[in-house]
């Protein structure tokens, strides 16, 4: 019901109504008011009672008062009772004459007892009792003696005959003569009660549980939680985990939350500062590094999410924090392990290359050793050692477990040179072809050249496995304004479009006896080049993979 205090209180007196809900609402001793309304006569209202239901709701019964009210209901009882508080409290409510003829009773009281207005109203109240009889005359003669208010707990009767044991307030109401002329009766069924006063104790139990079951999740799990207010620009909760995520005093984090700062690896504190400290941008995850003292450098991971009020501003943040150093150790050196594997893997190849100018060596040198003279053979012989010397060169570049530290400016254009030259003997091994399209000029991008190397070489690689009765594949790569584009298409058996989203990800593969842990590196390894991978694939056809690389990256790690 959309029915406020502002609606029938008298303005002059809303400060003593506010007063009063307050003081009911904080669970001290109510006292009985009156006020006017907000009527044109500013009709006066008796405000009987008001209880506290929950946070943000009280229950309050109020009355009019009015010169004589008996004629009034008699007349036009709907008008006499059409105060909302009556006819909508949860409560079963009727006023009765002095005889027990009903006047009016409250929609409460048909959902409680079964009778309805038409039972009831002008006819003699049929719901106490034949044994009750006398005890019903003896509350009336109390009230007729001039007590303002009776309690009791009696039994009354159902419309179907059922016996109900209930509370009753009685309360008189007087004519301008001061006789009573009226009998205003609110009833609570005992069994209604007992269930509301069991279910909200339930309701409470559970929400303190709840509420004790979230403090000791947080309080307990490994997983840090922090919160953090933009207004105060302070840290408002943070759990014990925490203190040992960034091996600082709580203490010392909640009187300098940039303190905090001097713990973070100097390349990544402008990381942390776009992603996680703006409250621009602060919904996000980020990887970065801690440097405890004395304990080395460990891995971390936040995901914030912004918190916002009405106007949709950022006012706080809530952070969850994860130490990843055993998973970054693992990546490490699963990534290492399969960079030896692919060493392994085109081994054959080379060594393949490396047995063809050998052989033209050793022949040219049996020559050189019977005919006694070396210049005819020099030049061819000294030809193919250099070509020894290039595909050697290749082998220990692949093969050098040196990482570079530090993103740099790179012409592309080189780098995928030096991956066709590596993967030639392999395509040849397996009856394919490789096709290279590429521009003039340089493709400069700012990357770790030996991450983008094992991608293209993973990419180009999954090509040729796909097809087994040969076929082509074409590396190519073009300027696409703000970056660059890598593209390497083959004529292989194809992807299903279902299985499309899911490549990348762990232990997902199409091979036989594949991990699908090479894709999902390589998808790491754009994403912190802060570029993309897309795959197109029609089965039977082929598949394209596409790879984006902006000109300039944020990314320092």
């Amino acid at each position: 019901m959309d029915y406020s205090v502002h609606d029938m209180a008298h303005f002059k007196d809303l400060p003593l109504f506010f007063e009063r809900i307050r003081v009911a609402h904080a669970g001290g001793e109510f006292i009985p008011f009156s006020v006017r309304g907000k009527d044109a006569d500013h009709s006066p209202m008796y405000v009987e009672r008001i209880e506290r239901i929950d946070e943000h709701h009280v229950l309050m019964q109020a009355f009019p008062i009015t010169k004589n009210p008996v004629q009034l209901a008699t007349i036009n009882p709907p008008a006499a009772w059409s105060s909302p508080f009556f006819e909508f409290m949860e409560e079963a409510a009727l006023l009765l004459k002095p005889d027990g003829e009903v006047m009016q009773i409250n929609a409460a009281f048909t959902n409680e007892y079964g009778w309805t207005k038409d039972d009831l109203v002008g006819g003699i109240l049929p719901y106490v009792p034949e044994d009750l009889q006398e005890e019903f005359h003896l509350t009336r003669d109390r009230l007729l003696a001039g007590e303002k208010k009776i309690s009791l707990e009696t039994v009354r009767l159902k419309k179907d005959g059922t016996r109900v044991l209930v509370s009753i307030r009685a309360y008189p109401v007087y004519d301008s003569e001061g006789r009573l002329a009226a009998t205003t009766a609110v009833m609570v069924s005992k069994e209604s009660a007992a269930a509301t006063r069991s279910l909200i104790q339930l309701q409470e139990r559970i929400i303190k549980d709840r509420d004790q079951l979230i403090v000791d999740i947080m309080e307990n799990t490994d997983l840090g939680v922090a919160q953090f207010d933009f207004i105060r620009e302070k840290f408002i909760y943070l759990n014990p985990a925490i203190e040992g995520l960034f091996d600082m005093d709580l203490n010392d984090i909640y009187a300098n939350p940039r303190a905090i700062h001097h713990h973070i690896h100097p390349d990544d504190l402008a990381l942390i500062e776009k992603t996680l400290v703006s409250s621009e941008s602060v919904t996000g995850e980020v990887e970065y590094r801690i440097l405890a003292p004395g304990k080395g450098m460990k891995w971390l991971r936040t995901k914030s999410v912004a918190v916002r009020d009405s106007d949709e501003r950022v006012i706080r943040s809530i952070g969850f924090t994860q130490d990843i150093t055993k998973q970054k150790f693992s990546e490490e050196m699963s990534l290492k392990w399969e960079k030896l594997g692919m060493v392994g893997h085109l081994a054959a190849g080379i060594a393949h290359e490396v047995r063809t100018p050998l052989t033209v060596v050793k022949g040219f040198m049996q020559l050189m050793d019977e005919a006694g003279s070396a210049g005819t053979y020099t030049d061819i012989i000294l030809e193919q050692m250099d070509r020894i010397g290039e595909i050697v060169d290749e082998l220990l570049m692949l093969a050098d477990p040196h990482q570079e530290d530090e993103m740099k400016s790179a012409d592309l254009v080189k780098v995928l040179s030096e991956v066709m030259h590596l993967l030639k003997a392999e395509a040849r091994m397996h009856n394919c072809i490789l096709r290279f399209k590429i521009p003039e000029g340089p493709l400069l991008a700012i990357c770790k050249t030996d991450e983008i190397k094992h991608v293209i070489i993973n990419l180009v690689k999954n090509s040729i496995e796909a097809m087994p009765d040969g076929g082509t594949v074409q590396l190519a790569a073009w300027d696409a304004g703000e970056g660059t584009i890598i593209e390497v298409r083959d004529e292989g058996i194809g992807i299903p479009e279902e299985r499309l989203p899911r490549l990348g990800e762990p232990f997902y593969s199409n091979k036989e006896k594949g991990t699908g842990m090479g894709l999902m590196k390589s998808f790491k390894i754009i994403e912190r080049h802060e570029g993309s991978i897309e795959f197109e694939s029609e089965v039977g056809k082929g598949t394209t993979a596409r790879v984006w690389l902006p000109r300039e990256s944020n990314s320092t790690n």
